[in-house]
């Protein structure tokens, strides 16, 4: 069936192919001469289209943000493996927004295991490159094309579940100097 439609097609388009082919109109009086020709050169240049931005999978606004993997217990040492190579092709990047991401993000391990087994690994963002891409997929493939199915793969297989929890985080309270002591503020005591 699919034969006889296609070769229904290309038999109905004819020999300039699938071009659409405006219809014929009817006899006008000829119309006036057109101004000269502009040169290319002095033609008024028609801009590129511009393609929309693809919006960040996993961005991050806040200051300091956190992803959490839980890792299977066996598969620890590909995800580390992941994430190196990620760190290098981050502070190798040719952009200065990815240098600035992989100087801020640092990767720690739980050292005692979750409920079930699994290993829980914190991506530490610190700070943040405001509304930058922290999905690794999409960072990997940015980065290393050739490599990043492979890549990909190994990141998706070490995961309990296919997805991440992230959070943006905002500091409310801040380390700083104490309070003075009650003690010290208060007006010493009569004697009696």
């Amino acid at each position: 069936m699919r034969t006889i439609l296609l070769t229904l097609c290309i038999a109905l388009a004819g020999p300039t192919g699938l071009a659409a082919q405006p219809p014929a109109q009817p006899s006008a009086p000829p119309a006036p001469a057109a101004p000269a020709a502009v040169p290319a050169a002095e033609a008024p240049a028609t801009p590129a289209p511009t393609v929309p931005a693809v919006p960040a999978a996993l961005p991050m606004a806040g200051p300091t943000g956190m992803v959490f993997h839980a890792i299977k217990a066996d598969k620890t040492a590909d995800f580390e493996s992941v994430m190196t190579r990620l760190r290098d092709l981050l502070a190798a990047s040719a952009t200065e927004t990815r240098r600035q991401q992989g100087a801020g993000w640092r990767v720690f391990r739980q050292a005692t295991p979750l409920g079930d087994g699994s290993v829980l690994y914190i991506s530490f963002l610190e700070p943040v490159v405001a509304n930058a891409e922290y999905d690794v997929p999409r960072l990997l493939a940015e980065a290393a094309p050739t490599e990043a199915a492979q890549l990909y793969e190994q990141f998706r297989d070490a995961h309990v579940q296919p997805t991440v929890q992230a959070s943006n985080l905002t500091i409310v309270i801040a380390p700083g100097a104490a309070a003075p002591a009650a003690a010290a503020t208060a007006p010493p005591a009569p004697k009696p």
